[in-house]
């Protein structure tokens, strides 16, 4: 009897390894197989219905087989437990998109996903420019033709690439239409996914740094503003409009887009599980979008920095003091209390007014001067009004003076040349 035992305990020692071993691979393996016959579901289907009842299937595998998380993240190598069902949630998403785009839009995701495929090859091609561009700027700063057209063609490229990001954006929500709160949560889902493999908000954080770049590398020329100023302007716009809607994404628990942290990007985190994913979600999706608002505000500084200081240079290297401005309410307070000083002191306006006003200000600064952030079309017209009658003051005297200058020396040449000699005197009868 006792040797019957033993040998039983022998036995299950002896086997243990090998029924725990047998136990983890039929784990591993069952685990797998659920995974491949889901995914081949997903693949296939072609209604709302079977891919809502394969979301719920997604949800059973997870819970049956998370108390093995710890083991099926070695067994699972490269991905781990977490990443497979995450792979599944967002194969689940984007087949609903599908079957959702094809039946209510017409709209093939194909066609969809190779428009922004291109548009995102094209805005890399870019990318790659940039960067010969800016080595093109530091090289051709001995050359002033060179520098113009090194800064004419890096304003173009970092023009084109604001226009492909926010066309791809636009590829995007452009299916499901204007308004986001008639959008299903699991199309706003798909939604956050394309953002995310497009790496939007990296890229918009990238452009609006390499325009602060920019305007740090290069000495700009005041014809040089007006377009910088409206591409600023509308960047700021088309951002505001992507920020809110990725807000409206991030609400319901979708991933929403990588961002640029220095040091490469950092992948957004969605904490499943009702309340805390959403409030999770659009909390980081807010911090992100923090950054790119830091990098617009340090590219408006800038600009506005910049403009304005090169204005201030043009009195200066123009001999010509004038009380310091930074805006466009102090300029305007500047350029009317010189006016009224030349009027009231009989100075020359000439030097101000056609040397400067006129060759300079008018012809290099107007465009961008009359831009409604800096001073406006209306103001900037009621000034060059002011400036022109101190001109027209001037002139007025002067031909007055001419004219009458002419009259004299009319009057004097005909009195000593043209005036006839009065005949002689008739004599008296009988002289």
């Amino acid at each position: 009897m006792n040797r019957t035992l033993l040998t039983a305990l022998l036995s299950a020692v002896l086997c243990a390894p090998v029924t725990a071993q047998h136990s983890d691979f039929a784990l591993k393996s069952d685990f797998e197989e659920r995974y491949r016959q889901i995914s081949g579901r997903l693949d296939s289907a072609s209604t709302t219905g079977e891919i809502d009842s394969l979301r719920e299937e997604i949800g059973r595998l997870e819970s049956e087989y998370a108390p093995h998380q710890e083991f099926l993240d070695r067994a699972l190598y490269p991905l781990t437990f977490g990443e497979s069902i995450t792979r599944l949630r967002s194969l689940q998403v984007l087949t609903y998109d599908r079957v959702y785009l094809i039946r209510t839009q017409g709209v093939k995701l194909s066609e969809l996903e190779a428009r922004i495929t291109s548009l995102t090859s094209r805005l890399d091609s870019l990318t790659a420019q940039r960067d010969q561009l800016f080595g093109e700027l530091q090289e051709s700063r001995k050359s002033l033709s060179a520098l113009r057209e090194a800064v004419r063609r890096l304003t173009a490229n970092l023009g084109a690439k604001d226009r492909l990001i926010f066309a791809i954006v636009d590829s995007i929500f452009l299916p499901y239409g204007k308004d986001l709160s008639r959008v299903a949560d699991v199309q706003k889902e798909a939604i956050g996914e394309r953002l995310e493999r497009s790496n939007v908000l990296t890229r918009v954080y990238e452009i609006a740094a390499d325009n602060v770049k920019f305007l740090d590398a290069t000495q700009l020329q005041g014809k040089d503003y007006g377009n910088l100023i409206e591409q600023y302007e509308a960047f700021n716009g088309r951002w505001a409009g992507l920020k809110q809607k990725m807000t409206d994404v991030a609400a319901t628990g979708a991933p929403v887009p990588t961002e640029s942290t220095g040091k490469g990007t950092t992948k957004t985190p969605v904490v499943r599980g009702g309340a805390r994913e959403v409030r999770g979600a659009s909390e980081t999706a807010a911090a992100q979008a923090g950054h790119v608002d830091s990098a617009l505000a340090e590219w408006h500084a800038r600009l506005i920095a910049g403009f304005w200081g090169g204005l201030q240079r043009e009195f200066t290297q123009a001999g010509i003091t004038v009380a310091p401005f930074n805006d466009g309410p102090s300029f305007s307070a500047s350029i009317r209390q010189e006016v009224a000083s030349l009027a009231a002191s009989k100075q020359d306006p000439l030097p101000f007014v056609d040397a400067l006003w006129k060759q300079k200000i008018d012809r290099d600064w107007r465009d961008g001067l009359s831009r409604d952030a800096m001073l406006g079309r209306t103001e900037y017209a009621a000034l060059d009004r002011l400036v022109s009658g101190l001109s027209r003051d001037t002139i007025d005297m002067t031909f007055i003076a001419y004219i009458a200058g002419i009259l004299v020396i009319i009057g004097l040449v005909w009195f000593f040349i043209f005036r006839k000699k009065k005949p002689p005197a008739e004599p008296a009868p009988g002289s």
